[in-house]
């Protein structure tokens, strides 16, 4: 039975006014998705909240320009700020938290309980979109694809930094727009978006954590309609959310080429536009951030099918993440 849990909201009336996603090139939903309008924000942290939760669920809203945090209940633990239409997150066994900050060309990183000033990481020329942590050894990856680059949102890329320092963003003629990204455990990224017709890519940059910087795409044996989350399971499976198709399909890792024809397909039953997902540490289950729905939704992996919970989170819901984080 579908366990709808709402969370506690902290603002007293809620706006139906609706907002146009497509206005934004740098959005990375549905260009047919109408956002809600925005509505008033009140930063908080409750710290002694978040260190007593054992599962955290994080949703960023790139309409309000927030990120949320939650626990497994659905109850809001903290509204972090300072946001410039915040998209993917990522978190890493340590529980830091990972934020694509995309008008502001940078990604933002908070260590737990998430109430001290966060670190930087520059992206300049950039509107970072996805992010992707693995920790290998001593040293921390940091994976960001950008949708495209500013001012005018002309092609994107890729851009990796090691213990916080990058070499700089490089791009490839197969992507023109970079969607979303995810680690495996040996360093190898990979990612989803389009190229310059705006047809659905999907490909691997070999040894990225090594220097490797050439986009190879990969062909699978079904259509993925529109680009979304990327992750890989602890198993070292490759899985891709589509948009369009409202459904996560997850692959073996290539060969010649290929990813093949999916291992499993998980339908998101009832989802509206499953932007982005996140495994908890378990891989039993995954959540969602539904940029047409405005919520988040929780859903069996891999089997699928309707929503075990709901966290309504309004605005528009773009990036997720999970504390204890599954790590490749």
């Amino acid at each position: 039975m579908r366990n709808t849990v709402f969370a506690v909201l902290l603002v007293a009336c809620f706006v139906s006014v609706a907002v146009a996603a497509d206005a934004n090139k740098n959005s990375v939903a549905r260009p047919d998705v109408v956002a809600l309008a925005p509505t008033a924000v009140h930063p908080f942290v409750n710290s002694r909240a978040i260190e007593a939760a054992t599962k955290k669920i994080f949703v960023s809203d790139a309409v309000n320009n927030v990120v949320n945090i939650y626990n497994a209940s659905g109850k809001q633990l903290a509204q972090l700020t300072g946001f410039s239409q915040p998209q993917g997150l990522a978190t890493d066994a340590k529980g830091n938290l990972y934020v694509a900050d995309t008008n502001n060309s940078q990604i933002v990183v908070f260590k737990p309980p998430y109430n001290k000033a966060p670190t930087k990481l520059a992206d300049p020329g950039y509107f970072p979109a996805g992010v992707a942590v693995i920790t290998i050894g001593t040293t921390t990856y940091v994976g960001v694809s950008n949708i495209c680059s500013a001012p005018n949102c002309t092609q994107g890329g890729f851009i990796v930094y090691k213990n916080g320092k990058s070499k700089g963003a490089f791009q490839s003629s197969s992507i023109y727009r970079a969607y979303f990204l995810g680690f495996d455990a040996k360093g190898n990224l990979y990612a989803d978006g389009e190229d310059s017709n705006f047809n659905v890519v999907v490909g691997e940059v070999a040894n990225a954590t090594k220097g490797g910087k050439t986009f190879k795409p990969l062909t699978t044996g079904n259509a993925i309609s529109f680009p979304g989350g990327v992750e890989v399971t602890n198993k070292g499976k490759i899985a891709i959310d589509d948009q369009t198709g409202l459904a996560v399909y997850t692959y073996n890792p290539p060969k010649a080429g290929s990813l093949g024809s999916p291992i499993h397909t998980t339908a998101l039953t009832g989802a509206g536009d499953p932007v982005t997902f996140a495994f908890t540490n378990t891989n039993t289950d995954l959540w969602t951030a539904d940029a047409s729905l405005a919520n988040s939704n929780e859903y069996k992996y891999p089997a699928g099918g309707s929503p075990v919970k709901t966290i309504s989170v309004g605005g528009q819901p773009i990036g997720v993440a999970v504390v204890p984080a599954e790590i490749p």
